[in-house]
This record gives structure tokens, C-alpha cells and sequence, in this order.
């Protein structure tokens, strides 16, 4: 009688260490980021006169937004909240920053040189690009799918998140400070390989 008790006992007890188990390994791999599009070719100069393209940001995980330097709304405040994430990551080779130019007959390259000391962003890691019209209209309209690929001075306030491979896996509203909060989260989500 007391035997039986006592295997009674040690089930139940296993029983809830292996349900506990499973429970904690499965809530760890609910946080999935999904796929929301793929990023096209783009070839873009930076603040320092060179070409960027896609397969330069292979294999590192990056942050893109739109802005433009004589912007006086939204892009200060998404371009000092860039700046967080730049600093939260600016040890990790592995993590990039992309801010585009919605404006590229004004935003040469010497402008945005200027423009990245303002918040003083290491080049090497936060691309600050500029290019043809029609080549910010394509990537916008064929890959980041935001703001208004027609007339894209009239540019999104969101920022994308790209894995390794040029997916997109989230989209974050570049002026809250609780989405810049999930955006670190998930850009350490993809540094631990959890997608």
C-alpha cells in the first residue's frame, strides 16, 4: 500500500517535470520572426563615395529606413532612435544600419558625410546611400514595400529588419520607442540563430 503511494507519487512528479519540460522548450521556440519579402538587387553610393550593394550586407543582419537630410518632421527622431540601435550593436560585426536617401538630387555623398557626423555613426557599419531616383523607387516598390514608391519624398516612418539572406522579418515604427525596444530583441533573436 505504501509502495503503491509512493510510485503514485515519483509519476505524478515526473510526469510534471517532463510536461514543465516540454512546455519551456516549446515557449522558447514560439518567438518566431516571419518572412515578409526579400530584398532586390540595389546598387547605392555611401557618405564616402563608395558603391554598396546587397551582397556587400550578405550574411550580416541590418536595419534600413528612408530619410532625407533637410527633413525636419519625422527623420530626426528615426535617425537619433537609428542611432540606438547603432550604438546598442556598434561592437557587433555581425549588424548593419541602412539609412536610404529619399532625396538624392540633394543628398550627395558629402552631404550625408555631414549629415552621419551629426550623430557620429561609424561609415563602416551605418551606410548612409544616395542614388538615381529610379533606383530608390525600384527598391522601395520591389522590396521594402514602404511609403510612396511614386513620389518617395513622402517616405515611410517604419524601420525594416533584414536577416543574413536578404529576407525581411519585421517592419518597426522608427519614431516609438517601444518598437526600437522589439526591433534589439528580434536583431538579437537573428544573432542567436533562433528563425
Amino acid at each position: 500500500m505504501i509502495n503503491r503511494k509512493i510510485r503514485f507519487t515519483l509519476y505524478i512528479i515526473v510526469a510534471i517535470t517532463l510536461i514543465g519540460t516540454y512546455m519551456m522548450k516549446d515557449s522558447k521556440n514560439d518567438y518566431q520572426l516571419p518572412k515578409l519579402g526579400s530584398i532586390p538587387s540595389f546598387e547605392f553610393t555611401d557618405s564616402d563615395g563608395n558603391l554598396i550593394s546587397q551582397e556587400d550586407l550578405s550574411g550580416k543582419i541590418w536595419v534600413a529606413d528612408f530619410i532625407f537630410t533637410t527633413c525636419t518632421m519625422a527623420c530626426p527622431v528615426m535617425t537619433g532612435n537609428m542611432n540606438l540601435i547603432h550604438k546598442a550593436f556598434k561592437n557587433n560585426d555581425k549588424v548593419r544600419i541602412v539609412s536610404i536617401s529619399v532625396y538624392p538630387e540633394y543628398d550627395t555623398p558629402e552631404i550625408l558625410k555631414e549629415y552621419a557626423s551629426r550623430y557620429n555613426a561609424n561609415t563602416n557599419r551605418w551606410h548612409f546611400l544616395t542614388g538615381p531616383e529610379e533606383n530608390v523607387k525600384h527598391v522601395i516598390k520591389n522590396g521594402f514595400k514602404m511609403g510612396d514608391y511614386e513620389d518617395i519624398i513622402f517616405h515611410s516612418e517604419k524601420f525594416a529588419l533584414v536577416d543574413q539572406n536578404g529576407n525581411i522579418r519585421g517592419y518597426y515604427n522608427g519614431i516609438k520607442t517601444d518598437d526600437i525596444k522589439t526591433l534589439k530583441k528580434d536583431i538579437r533573436v537573428l544573432l542567436n540563430g533562433e528563425y
